[in-house]
């Protein structure tokens, strides 16, 4: 399969096929994507776009690229994890406040007579499973 601008997929048209070899072209566009999934925003069609792009080519043949693979691609990609990059002396700061507000809120429970809230577990054990991933 081929992913690219048109000035680039000429190009690339031109070196794979000869002048008179004929072939079937299929075409997915954005709003093509799109239209797989009401919701689905432009930087995911993007990315399903290059996800069709890279299939091998022939890896479509037997199963085809239908809105019913756009929707198995959309949910793949919403169902990954998100990545992002912060400073690391941001994200401390921004962790320690975190976990002061917690530490508050189970001191509060435990004056009150109380079993430390899940919320507050929780909390502490996201913060624990970040210090460890940052550690690394």
């Amino acid at each position: 399969m081929l992913y690219g601008t048109r000035k680039e997929l000429n190009i690339k048209l031109r070196n794979a096929f000869g002048e008179t070899e004929k072939f079937a072209l299929l075409l997915w566009t954005r709003e093509t994507v799109m239209s797989a999934d009401k919701y689905m925003t432009v930087q995911e069609a993007d990315n399903i776009l290059a996800e069709i792009g890279s299939t091998g080519s022939g890896d479509h043949a037997e199963e085809g690229i239908s809105f019913g693979t756009v929707r198995e691609l959309l949910a793949g990609l919403r169902a990954a994890p998100k990545m992002v990059s912060v400073p690391a002396d941001l994200l401390a700061q921004v962790s320690n406040w975190a976990e002061r507000g917690l530490n508050d809120q189970d001191t509060a429970a435990w004056h009150a007579g109380r079993a430390t809230p899940g919320t507050v577990e929780r909390g502490l054990a996201a913060l624990t499973a970040l210090k460890q991933i940052t550690k690394a």
